[in-house]
């Protein structure tokens, strides 16, 4: 850590016995619990936002976020004798959640269940609500599927084709009726009158649902034991949550960063489809993630068909297809072109879970 980091630190009222680099940030060791401490390029309107939505979830008692801690002055940023800005966040030991391990995978969506029954109602200001809406997923849809066929048109000029460009012409049409078909079902649905409540109650998602921004919090035997501690951590505070049962699994909730108002069910199709692609678009996962969903926050037939939409829509093609167009196409990374492989690969088992999808709707 640098001089001008530590004279950011030194704003904030903690003792901080041992200092750590992760991911960008560095990890504290604090009289006060693990937290995360790093530079804020994002503007400060921005960051209250996200400031208020997990202020609001502490103040219903889920306190497992990474809320941010305030300096001495109060605030939320604090700034070094340069002006470069810095934030501070509650941290927590334990690990990502397992996309392979589908008790891990129910209870994440179990938790995001009960994040969203919290995330109504929330005090924002009307220039926050105004800037925070969803964008339009009829308008969003409609310019993915002008831009994925005129990568199509692209390439179908060229007269060399590589590898990545011959797989593409040969999944596009399947690819690209899904998305027609989106549209069409979008249209069709009360996708207008949704998003007019989820505005009107201030309805809240998370916005970046993943695995990486869901953590397994370890019990307090299993932190008194530094079973899952990486060498050369020191265990002086083992865990920024209070009140741990022994023997209950806990998960924390980080990186509001992208969270907004709009569909809820947003959030639970993210994490299905992230988890899906996994796991080879199995059935049963899915089927179990929105079982465990909806025993916590009952899922209506209005969403359950946004769900479906979302999930027909093929959000993957097209961003490998909007990262190849803005990229140097001359040559394209073997990773890519597995990627598109294994998408279009997916494609059948993906619309057979779609069909079991569509049969309860």
């Amino acid at each position: 850590m640098d001089d001008r980091s530590q004279d950011a630190l030194k704003r904030y009222r903690l003792k901080v016995y041992n200092i750590y680099r992760a991911r960008g940030a560095f990890l504290l060791e604090t009289d006060n619990g693990l937290k995360l401490f790093k530079c804020f390029e994002g503007s400060r309107n921005r960051a209250l936002f996200e400031h208020k939505v997990k202020e609001h979830l502490f103040d219903h008692g889920y306190f497992n976020t990474d809320l941010f801690v305030k300096t001495m002055d109060n605030d939320i940023i604090s700034e070094d004798s340069s002006g470069c800005q810095y934030i501070m966040k509650n941290w927590f030991w334990g690990e990502e959640c397992n996309l392979k391990e589908l008790s891990q995978i129910e209870d994440a969506c179990s938790n995001l269940a009960r994040i969203h029954c919290l995330l109504k109602d929330i005090d924002f200001t009307k220039e926050q609500i105004e800037y925070s809406i969803q964008d339009d997923l009829t308008m969003t849809f409609e310019k993915r599927n002008r831009e994925l066929k005129r990568v199509k048109s692209y390439i179908r000029d060229k007269r060399q084709k590589n590898q990545f460009e011959m797989h593409y012409l040969n999944y596009y049409d399947k690819f690209f009726d899904q998305g027609i078909r989106a549209i069409e079902r979008l249209g069709n649905s009360l996708y207008k009158q949704l998003i007019e409540k989820a505005i009107k109650d201030r309805l809240v998602c998370h916005g970046n649902y993943n695995y990486h921004n869901i953590i397994m919090i370890k019990n307090k035997q299993e932190a008194i034991m530094k079973a899952y501690i990486p060498p050369g951590w020191i265990n002086r505070q083992p865990l920024s949550a209070s009140n741990l049962s022994d023997g209950n699994l806990m998960m924390a909730t980080t990186n509001f960063e992208k969270a907004f108002i709009g569909l809820q069910i947003y959030d639970l199709y993210q994490f299905i489809r992230k988890v899906m692609e996994k796991n080879d678009w199995d059935i049963m996962y899915g089927s179990n993630m929105i079982e465990a969903y909806d025993k916590i926050k009952p899922i209506s037939k209005e969403e359950l068909n946004m769900l479906y939409i979302y999930l027909l829509f093929p959000e993957k093609f097209w961003k490998i297809t909007n990262y190849y167009f803005n990229s140097k196409k001359s040559w394209v990374s073997s990773r890519s072109i597995q990627k598109l492989r294994n998408i279009g690969e997916q494609n059948d088992k993906k619309e057979m879970f779609l069909h079991r999808l569509e049969s309860i709707l």
